[in-house]
């Protein structure tokens, strides 16, 4: 399952050439009905996507008192994030697994980065900023066994059109959990539908973690009726239907998440394993070997392994393995750094 506080995520990497056809036995419109799960279509009409970023009256005069009087974009900027600060808006309890609206996330004071860009670009809104919600493709983590179990991508805010001078124009980044966006990663400006649907894949995640199948389908389907085409929204409903014991369902909302992202390795793992089981081994062999392939021409797989080669101070498998890395993305400053490390320990 994916989970966005990170949010939802996708890792782009080359595809091979090699291609195998799947049988699809779900409709598409089956998948999001509910009727195969629940026995009845699940009405979602009353999940709204504008309480995402709704804000009440606190919130309003929270904004007021903070840039009231202040006509220029950077002063109100400037002030709505020093209040931030000062009533401990920017150091919220920190959680990954907690995604809320803005409303919850301004009360709660407890999130993840989901959760302050919600509650941030509520905010700044109301203070007349121009601002977008901005994706950060941060590298993806790894388990002790060297495979891919997750891939979070960050999400941040950006201001836009903040005048610097009468004739420049400036764009500033507000980012809660920096610690994710240390690194040369791309960014992708996304629509507050694409927002809302993270949020909505999260909360259903964390109600599946919880036993409520129900409330997660629901979740998963809004999120898909908000923005279809993000796949790890497709990935998380293959893992309902997986649980509920109907893989062939499973199959087939990963083989849709694989139509949206033909890369995205989550739903690459999950379809094999699940083809596997079905005993379907020539289509699970295949897409064991698109696993395999995305991971070995993925510059943080081997910087992954050069780490631990050199925690473990084997300096000649990590110089190796940081050389790959640096050989396939030489712009990121991260490996240049750690084989720096390795040089130094070699006494080169």
């Amino acid at each position: 399952m994916l989970k966005t506080s990170s949010a939802l995520v996708v890792l782009t990497l080359l595809a091979s050439c090699a291609s195998v056809d799947l049988k699809v036995s779900t409709e598409f419109d089956s998948l999001l009905s509910g009727e195969l799960l629940f026995g009845e279509v699940i009405d979602v009409s009353d999940i709204d996507a504008g309480e995402v970023l709704a804000i009440d009256d606190e919130m309003r005069g929270f904004v007021q008192d903070k840039v009231k009087g202040y006509p220029h974009a950077r002063s109100r900027l400037r002030k709505l994030v020093n209040g931030m600060i000062k009533d401990g808006l920017l150091t919220l309890d920190y959680d990954p697994n907690l995604t809320y609206s803005a409303r919850e996330t301004f009360h709660r004071r407890q999130g993840n980065c989901l959760s302050f860009s919600n509650l941030f670009v509520a905010l700044a809104r109301e203070a007349n900023l121009d601002v977008t919600f901005q994706m950060v493709d941060i590298p993806p983590s790894f388990s002790a066994g060297s495979e891919l179990m997750l891939l979070n991508n960050h999400i941040n805010v950006l201001v836009k059109g903040v005048r610097s001078d009468a004739s420049f124009l400036q764009s500033y980044v507000v980012d809660f959990n920096t610690a994710e966006y240390n690194g040369n990663y791309e960014t992708k400006r996304v629509s507050d539908g694409y927002a809302a649907a993270l949020y909505f894949s999260n909360v259903a995640v964390e109600a599946l973690e919880l036993g409520d199948t129900k409330k997660a389908f629901r979740y998963l389907k809004k999120g898909i009726q908000t923005y279809p085409d993000i796949a790890g929204l497709w990935v998380n409903l293959g893992a309902v239907y997986s649980r509920s014991g109907l893989a062939e369902s499973a199959v087939d909302a990963y083989v849709q998440a694989l139509r949206v992202k033909p890369s995205n390795k989550s739903a690459l793992v999950n379809l094999s394993s699940t083809l596997a089981s079905l005993g379907r081994i020539e289509e699970a062999d295949y897409f064991a070997g698109q696993v395999d392939y995305y991971r070995q021409h993925n510059p943080y797989y081997h910087y992954y392994l050069g780490q631990a080669d050199y925690r473990a101070g084997d300096l000649d498998q990590a110089l190796a393995h940081i050389k790959r890395a640096i050989q396939l993305k030489n712009t990121e400053h991260q490996f240049h750094y750690l084989r720096g490390l390795v040089y130094l320990r070699l006494k080169d």
